[in-house]
């Protein structure tokens, strides 16, 4: 009798342990869907973030990054990039910095963002300081959504693929390029980027977000 009802505690057990387990799957597999569909992210003024980049090959770190939003219409978000002026799309792509100005659409984010998703985007830019000119062209595919641990704690995100050239106008000189980013909707940022074009190899990391309220 023991035995009987031995057998028949454990196969309850199982039975519910696989009901659980089922449940558990289609919760996460549900939350997971809708997180694999994110929109432009609301930015506000007085949104900050603080990166990190470090030469891969040296190990060299250069100065931290501090971009602050200032001002925000429905055609652009401007900042302050180490207190130098910049301006993005709605999109959180770059139309200025404080080194280049950019014409065509420097696109390196497309919302609504999804995995598989694929786009092209080329551009030229001028160097503001040295009065160069060149272009970038580039193939983008979103490959995953996973979790990426940089200093700024850990995310969910979109890993983004980015292969194509870069082209030196001034110098007449050309290459490859291939990046590899992170982007988080929850620090509505791009968290991690690694960049590769055969002249420089850096990594470039969140290390701080502070929104506003």
């Amino acid at each position: 009798m023991n035995t009987k009802v031995s057998l028949s505690n454990i196969t309850e057990f199982l039975h519910n342990s696989f009901i659980l387990a089922a449940i558990a799957g289609l919760l996460a597999n549900t939350a997971l869907a809708h997180a694999e569909i994110t929109q432009a992210p609301v930015i506000k003024v007085g949104d900050q973030w603080k990166f990190e980049q470090t030469d891969r090959r040296s190990g060299v770190k250069e100065p931290i990054i501090v971009q602050r939003i200032t001002a925000v219409s429905p055609t652009q978000i401007e900042g302050l990039e180490n207190e130098e002026r910049f301006i993005w799309t709605p999109e959180l792509n770059l139309i200025e910095s404080p080194l280049i100005t950019v014409t065509g659409e420097a696109k390196r984010l497309a919302f609504p963002l999804e995995i598989g998703k694929k786009w092209e985007y080329q551009y030229n830019f001028t160097n503001k300081a040295k009065a160069a000119k060149g272009r970038w062209k580039l193939d983008a595919t979103i490959t995953a959504y996973e979790k990426v641990k940089v200093p700024a704690g850990e995310y969910d995100a979109f890993k983004i693929e980015y292969t194509g050239f870069w082209h030196n106008d001034t110098k007449g000189k050309s290459g490859r390029l291939n990046i590899t980013s992170w982007y988080a909707p929850t620090a509505r940022t791009i968290v991690r980027s690694e960049f590769e074009d055969g002249l420089s190899d850096f990594i470039k990391v969140l290390i701080e977000t502070q929104p506003t309220p």
